[in-house]
């Protein structure tokens, strides 16, 4: 570097080789800041690998994670005085050398108790082959194990209250379960689908709720007891389960559509006295539609209704006796029900609705009492086996212009009772249908 003077002036003038050195200087002070700036990111950034460290000034309503439960994610509850739990999202961390977890629910946190297991706490994961819940979580809400196919097992706490809507669903490993006293809600979709479950199941007097497809699906659970809070069955509750036989308490006031649907080793249903006025039915949602091995069911003395397909395809009924209570047998209610043989109307006021019995081919006692109003269209079609009825006075109307009710039935012989002329709805083609009619017996 060399320098003039000029008018009293220094002036530097700079060489080719302190250029260079300039120019490598603020490159390298370059490169030096950049690396000093990633470096301050980094140590703002946590790895998810790694527990969160948790500062003194944390907030302590939020959800947090804790060193010493890595596996589980903490919210405060109940104005701060309870937790509740969730899988955290190191969960899945580590399962190279651990394919399986057996998941322990702590009863403590922070020196406060657990009490709920959060919605959707642990869904979906199917590593989990065991779960173990303490006395002190009260709550298990929506969803909390839904999906978990590896569970084999739970043991849930002593102080259970509620176990949410689909709570175990598709928990298709799962054979056992411990149902405590205290529960007061078992929620729809619960253990549906719970293919393996084994367990005996008794569901806990303070349980009100309806149970709706519940154990639906429970193709291994052969043994329920309904409990005496229960006011009626839901839709689709055990449906498809294997439950062999079932009585019915007198608390519950009606069993819904689906409700015992499908279940292929049911062979009896007792239902006791002063309780079910209603079995509900639709257009393929029959009660006890296609229970196939049903032989053998007692009405009690208070149902009402029948409603649609309720039985049908219950093709191993042997016999029927309806209770005076007795109102409406909705369309196609027995359909299909091809060893039935005996048909028994306890002087009840009733309205036998359309194709009723039909296909009943076995059926061939037939008595209807001394108080049924109504026989619809086409109600006996195709019971081929029936040589002779007899008819009660109080009856009020037959189907009988375009739907014959006794229509292919080998022209069975008609007897009846006290009426001198035809009721309601009967028709000379009724009549060319049937064997001789014999008024006023």
């Amino acid at each position: 570097m060399k320098s003039k003077t000029m008018s009293g002036v220094n002036i530097f003038i700079i060489g080719d080789d302190m250029k260079k050195l300039l120019k490598l200087t603020l490159v390298f002070g370059f490169i030096l800041c950049c690396a000093m700036a990633f470096v301050a990111c980094g140590s703002n950034t946590q790895d998810d690998s790694v527990p969160a460290k948790k500062t003194k000034n944390s907030n302590s309503s939020s959800s947090s994670k804790s060193s010493d439960y890595p596996d589980f994610s903490f919210q405060e509850i109940n104005g701060g005085k309870e937790y509740e739990v969730s899988a955290s999202g190191y969960f899945n961390s580590n399962l190279e050398g651990n394919p399986s977890k057996e998941v322990v629910i702590p009863s403590k946190y922070k020196g406060k108790p657990v009490t709920a297991i959060g919605a959707n706490a642990f869904k979906d994961r199917r590593m989990i082959i065991k779960v173990t819940i303490p006395d002190s979580v009260k709550v298990i809400e929506d969803s909390a194990f839904s999906g978990c196919s590896g569970i084999n097992s739970v043991i849930l706490g002593k102080a259970t209250t509620k176990i949410g809507n689909s709570a175990f669903r598709d928990c298709k490993s799962l054979n056992s379960i411990n149902i405590p006293k205290t529960l007061t809600y078992l929620g729809d979709y619960a253990f549906s689908n719970c293919s393996n479950m084994q367990s005996v199941i008794i569901i806990p007097n303070a349980v009100t709720n309806s149970l709706k497809r519940t154990f639906s699906g429970c193709s291994k659970l052969t043994s329920v007891t309904i409990g005496t809070g229960v006011p009626k069955i839901g839709e689709g509750a055990f449906s498809a389960s294997g439950i062999t036989s079932i009585t019915i308490p007198n608390n519950v006031k009606s069993i819904e559509d689906l409700a015992f649907a499908q279940c292929a080793e049911l062979t009896s249903v007792i239902i006791e006295n002063e309780g079910v006025t209603h079995i509900e039915g639709s257009i393929n949602g029959g009660a006890f539609r296609d229970c196939f091995k049903l032989k053998t069911i007692i009405f009690g003395n208070k149902l009402e209704y029948i409603g649609q397909e309720a039985f049908q395809s219950c093709s191993s009924l042997e016999s029927l006796t309806f209770p005076a209570s007795l109102i409406t047998i909705g369309n196609r209610a027995f359909k299909w029900c091809s060893v039935l043989a005996d048909i028994k109307f306890e002087n009840c006021a009733a309205n036998i609705g359309e194709r009723v019995f039909e296909k009943c081919t076995k059926l061939r006692n037939i008595d209807f009492g001394d108080s049924l109003v109504r026989i619809g269209g086409y109600a006996f079609i195709n019971c081929t086996s029936i040589t002779e009825i007899t008819l009660p006075a109080s009856l009020q109307y037959l189907e009988g212009t375009s739907a014959p009710p006794f229509m292919n039935c080998n022209k069975p012989i008609i007897k009846v009772k006290r009426l001198l002329s035809p009721p309601s709805g009967w028709a000379n083609q009724w009549n060319y249908d049937c064997g001789t009619v014999y008024w006023g017996q």
